[in-house]
């Protein structure tokens, strides 16, 4: 196999088999970001930016897309930057809807120039600023108690819905990427056996109930393993996937937000138990996503069957040489700060010091550590962004 495309090379990257280069990626960029940049000289071809708010986000080829999981739109893939510097196709994901179907009606409570409260197409109630330049307050969660989740499980997440979940014209899909060249994905944001609870029962109680409801806790993340399996029988049947993704957001500065105990009761068991079905159906890589300090999770998830990571962000105190050091079969994406690009170039030079050494060692793709914000100048982006690339082209993998 040559190495041409961004599914060849995203292979070879993955099994740490010995390649030109790594891919070249981006995670994405806040509205407000590209309309900065289209001031300062980006030529403006094919992005909506018009229609965009100035928080809300275009994903780059180094964040996952292509279903509607999360609020029920298919995200758009950035197109302006990713053509100019000319990165490798998108990590993509099969239009299949694995979260809550149907999803709640969107309903807005009250609302002025500045603030929107509202029910969204999650069931959680927030309240944030009406351009997204910030986290919502999450104010309400559908799930409070066992009959919340006895009803949603019926109605929005139960194993009669499998057939009825996959976006469009299900044969004509699989025609199209009969020959795909870039790596395709199963499952997205927010499946994993955290991720879900915090988006079901809101963060300070699921951590109560953890204590005084183990069983419910369990009850739930059995069934969401047991529809994630009959998901993946019905997908893999008919479609080979390189990827499965999963979304965690576990971590502050300090680190974890549950126990080493906690993880291994509640999660481990249940992802042992997914990651090994769809190991049985040809999938070699799990991903999960997670903010903040992640040094204490990776021997966690290791051990639960997930082999790979990102973003590894810098300002909670990832160290990726050590990381490769201490876990050398992670596959790790992202880990460069975002922080530096607004510094300047000296702060860029730095911060790219460490991407050859990776590189060289196989198992890794570079690109920032999150969404890049609006204080980073289109002249500092162009400088890092050229920069790495020449970093990429000019090292190969394992050599």
């Amino acid at each position: 196999m040559n190495d041409n495309s961004a599914k060849e090379i995203f292979l070879k990257i993955m099994n740490f088999e010995p390649c030109s280069r790594t891919l070249k990626w981006e995670f994405g960029y806040w509205g407000g970001t590209l309309e900065r940049w289209y001031g300062e000289g980006l030529a403006k071809i094919d992005n909506p930016v018009d229609k965009l708010k100035y928080g809300g986000a275009l994903v780059g080829p180094g964040h996952p897309s292509g279903s509607p999981s999360w609020s029920g739109k298919i995200p758009k893939i950035e197109a302006d930057v990713h053509n100019l510097f000319k990165y490798d196709e998108e990590w993509s994901l099969a239009p299949y809807d694995y979260w809550l179907f149907p999803k709640f009606e969107n309903i807005v409570i009250n609302e002025d120039d500045k603030y929107i409260e509202y029910y969204g197409t999650d069931g959680i109630r927030k309240r944030e600023y009406k351009d997204m330049s910030s986290m919502p307050m999450f104010l309400e969660f559908p799930v409070k108690d066992r009959n919340d989740w006895e009803k949603i499980k019926e109605e929005r997440l139960n194993f009669n819905s499998i057939d009825k979940r996959f976006r469009g014209d299900k044969k004509h899909y699989i025609g199209q990427i009969k020959d795909r060249k870039k790596p395709l994905g199963i499952f997205d944001d927010p499946i994993g056996f955290f991720g879900s609870m915090r988006m079901l029962i809101g963060e300070d109680r699921l951590f109560m109930l953890y204590y005084d409801d183990p069983k419910l806790i369990k009850d739930i993340a059995n069934h969401l393993c047991q529809l994630w399996i009959l998901m993946a029988e019905n997908l893999t049947s008919e479609i080979e996937f390189d990827i499965a993704v999963f979304w965690e957001d576990m971590s502050g500065k300090q680190g974890s937000l549950i126990s080493p105990a906690a993880f291994n009761e509640f999660m481990t068991p249940y992802y042992k138990k997914l990651t090994g079905y769809l190991r049985s159906r040809g999938i070699k890589y799990f991903n999960v996503d997670s903010d903040g300090y992640v040094c204490n999770l990776i021997p966690l998830f290791l051990d639960a069957g997930i082999n790979s990571m990102y973003p590894f962000e810098q300002q909670a105190g990832n160290d990726l040489i050590n990381y490769r050091k201490i876990f050398p079969g992670l596959r790790m994406m992202g880990g460069i700060d975002k922080n530096a690009l607004y510094k300047g170039k000296e702060y860029i030079d730095r911060e790219l010091e460490k991407t050859t050494s990776l590189i060289s060692q196989g198992g890794y793709v570079p690109f920032l550590d999150h969404i890049i914000p609006p204080n980073v100048s289109w002249e500092n982006f162009k400088y890092y962004r050229n920069k790495l690339n020449q970093i990429i082209d000019s090292t190969k993998v394992l050599s």
